[in-house]
């Protein structure tokens, strides 16, 4: 009989299985349910809520143009480096008599981490878009919900509304720039549209190098953008170094946010119209409390995992020193006990998922990314497979084909 063919033998047995099948197929949901649930919530605290988590956020309380930034952030560059990941800054420039601002980040002096970037400006995140996408080129763009531009044709007031796939066009002389609207964000803008004092009616959110076109070919700023006095800085974002790998091989990120705060707070006069703004933070024992839950879910998959194996062994015992009695090769004996092994995970896992990121994703309202999947689909049936298919075929090779008939 080919292998194959006992493997899923096996793996039918297990689906159909009732009592002690049924009772490890729980357990296994459980545990695949709590992993990925909570791999999702650290995956948003990382993400979506990455400003709560680590971040420290300065926001002028005048306006304050880009060829100031440098001498108000020298101090925080230098000793709070060490705490950080990243330095971002949110900068701006009106067009259209104030009618639009285009707004984008950039990293301050190279201190960034690519992964961050989508998440730092809050108004802008991928989670806040209900319609379109996130831009992912240059010449495309965000905008809110509000988006609106006045103009005069034949003599008459004109208002138009924008969303999605329109394009809108700037120009200088002969020069030409087309932006895309790509998404619309339902988040409160009003924030950014009075940074620092300003009066803006709209924003549209782009990439740097959008950003850069514009301020260079239509503007006509010459320059480092970054230290041109007709660029304004509308929030600058500072993110303490740390993560939940990080945080459990020693390092505090919340430490290095306190020590952030600090620095922040000891620049005094200095840092002025900067201040720094308060968060709703997300405490240490929330997030350890997290990962703390996804160590011992993980822990407990593996366990149940090899208690399974070994009952799994016992209870087919007798069907095994038959089945060798009667000359299956170990080859085919490993193959249906791991056929009857897998199909039991298989079943849980794949239920645990379902239910699991129904879960999160409609009541916790986490966002859903690949990136929490993958890592439970190895945690939580990669691994536990292995150490399974490593126990019951050890334990198929210890039984002996006399034990057929000692048990007779």
């Amino acid at each position: 009989m080919p292998i194959k063919r006992v493997f899923t033998k096996g793996f039918s047995i297990a689906i159909r299985a009732r009592g002690r099948a049924i009772i490890f197929i729980f357990l296994f949901i459980i545990a695949t349910m709590t992993t990925i649930l909570q791999t999702s919530r650290i995956y948003s605290y990382e993400t979506n809520d990455l400003i709560r988590l680590k971040g420290v956020v300065l926001n002028p309380t005048t306006i304050l143009t880009a060829d100031k930034l440098d001498n108000k952030l020298s101090d925080i560059y230098t000793n709070a480096r060490v705490y950080l990941s990243g330095i971002y800054v949110v900068y701006g420039l009106v067009l259209l008599d104030n009618q639009v601002m285009i707004v984008s980040v950039k990293d301050y002096r190279g201190l960034y981490q690519s992964l961050e970037l989508p998440w730092v400006v809050t108004e802008f995140k991928p989670t806040t878009i209900i319609e379109g996408r996130y831009i992912t080129s240059k010449g495309e763009a965000l905008i809110g919900t509000d988006f609106s531009l006045s103009f005069e044709k034949y003599g008459f007031p004109l208002t138009t509304k924008l969303s999605v796939g329109d394009v809108l066009t700037f120009t200088s002389g002969t020069t030409e720039i087309s932006v895309k609207i790509v998404g619309v964000v339902e988040s409160d803008l009003s924030e950014l549209k009075t940074a620092g004092g300003l009066q803006v009616d709209n924003i549209i959110f782009v990439n740097w190098e959008t950003f850069s076109d514009i301020a260079v070919n239509i503007a006509r700023i010459s320059g480092p953008i970054e230290s041109s006095s007709r660029i304004y800085v509308l929030r600058v974002i500072l993110i303490a170094k740390g993560s939940a790998i990080y945080t459990l091989l020693g390092g505090d990120m919340f430490k290095n946010r306190e020590n952030i705060k600090e620095v922040v707070d000891n620049s005094g006069d200095k840092l002025r119209p900067l201040e720094r703004a308060l968060l709703d933070e997300i405490t240490p024992g929330v997030y350890q409390s997290s990962v703390f839950t996804l160590i011992l879910s993980l822990i407990f998959e593996i366990f149940i995992a090899g208690i399974y194996a070994w009952i799994l062994i016992r209870f087919r015992r007798k069907d095994i020193a038959t089945l060798r009695a009667l000359g299956w090769d170990a080859g085919h004996l490993r193959a249906f006990v791991v056929g009857e092994f897998s199909g039991t995970l298989i079943t849980g896992f794949l239920i645990g998922v379902i239910i699991g990121g129904l879960y999160a994703l409609i009541i916790e309202r986490l966002p859903l990314d690949i990136l929490p999947y993958l890592f439970v689909l190895i945690a939580n049936l990669v691994v536990p497979l292995l150490i399974g298919i490593k126990s019951t075929s050890r334990g198929v090779i210890k039984v002996p084909p006399l034990e057929a008939f000692r048990r007779a």
